[in-house]
């Protein structure tokens, strides 16, 4: 059911209302800066999945472009396994208009990318308000865990290094970081048991730690 106001009119629903209502079928992507050891800059593109908080393709560049960011689009959706939103910023890389314009559908479009998705890849785009980036809270709070638990502790020699950096913790923070998206339990792969009952008379399993990024952090699983 609609909810209405005392008008008649439909009444607007509220933000966190629509990313609740859309979890499984929106992502969410930003980037952020990191500089290398001789000052030089590289860009990180990160796209999330809100509903698991899953990072679904990370990318690394000293050069981002419209075009880049479409081919990263074009990886992390492959087979037409495309989400039903996208939830972006206002960077200028995405060809901000100014002004809205329409596309060949009757949509109109605030930047060129938003017409690229909706146009091309049946993806609607959606831009946060200017000035509000707790409109996409999920992203911002990777982000910030990115840097505080991972960036800030190395310096990177070459745009490999740093790509390969970010994968790993990427990787961990899919499977191994405890955090809200995944309840607090972290995935379980195949041979991977979980701890048996109290009343199970079974043997006890030991817990091990799997070092990650060198140790910064651990990835505790139970063998037999």
């Amino acid at each position: 059911m609609v909810a209405r106001k005392r008008d008649g009119a439909p009444a607007s629903t509220h933000w966190r209302t629509f990313l609740a209502g859309h979890a499984a079928e929106l992502w969410s992507m930003d980037l952020t800066t990191q500089p290398l050891w001789n000052y030089s800059m590289r860009y990180v593109l990160v796209l999330m999945e809100l509903r698991s908080r899953r990072v679904v393709h990370v990318a690394v560049t000293a050069s981002p472009t419209l075009a880049w960011v479409k081919q990263q689009i074009r990886e992390a959706t492959p087979f037409g396994s495309v989400p039903r939103f996208l939830v972006h910023d206002n960077d200028g890389i995405f060809g901000q208009f100014g002004a809205r314009r329409p596309g060949k559908s009757g949509r109109s479009y605030r930047c060129a990318l938003d017409l690229w998705l909706g146009e091309v890849l049946y993806i609607q785009g959606i831009p946060i308000p200017y000035g509000a980036p707790n409109a996409q809270a999920h992203i911002e709070r990777f982000m910030g865990s990115l840097k505080r638990e991972c960036l800030n502790y190395f310096i990177f020699f070459s745009e490999d290094h740093l790509r390969r950096t970010v994968a790993a913790y990427v990787a961990y923070y899919c499977e191994g970081r405890p955090h809200q998206g995944i309840q607090g339990i972290p995935q379980y792969g195949p041979g991977l048991p979980r701890a048996p009952s109290s009343s199970s008379g079974e043997s006890p399993i030991k817990l091990v730690a799997r070092p990650v990024l060198g140790g910064l952090h651990h990835d505790y699983r139970l063998a037999a």
